[in-house]
């Protein structure tokens, strides 16, 4: 399916692109239109077919308390009472390790 129409940011630049799709009907956008659009991690996009156009934009406004530094996700909004961001990390290697 080609992608001819991006709604959102790339469209006011009139970006486009060709994009190919693997044997099990993938594709992967393009870092440009993802940084226009906004897209990191794990985004839902809606997807409407109109005619032999596909018209992509994200499905949700994006969590404010997200946000990209250093190509990473961070997250910069407030935290449940009593958190313990030592105690977390702690129980995430653990975990890791019992995993190898």
């Amino acid at each position: 399916m080609p992608l001819d129409t991006i709604h959102g940011n790339c469209h006011a630049y009139g970006m486009k692109t060709s994009v190919m799709v693997d044997d099990f009907g993938r594709l992967v956008l393009p870092k440009p239109i993802r940084e226009a659009l906004g897209v990191f991690g794990r985004t839902v996009l809606v997807i409407e077919v109109v005619g032999e156009k596909a018209e992509m934009e994200i499905a949700s406004t994006p969590r404010s308390d997200l946000s990209r530094k250093g190509g990473r996700t961070v997250f910069s909004g407030s935290l449940p009472e009593g958190w313990d961001s030592g105690g977390a990390v702690t129980e995430m290697r653990a975990r890791r390790l019992r995993r190898t």
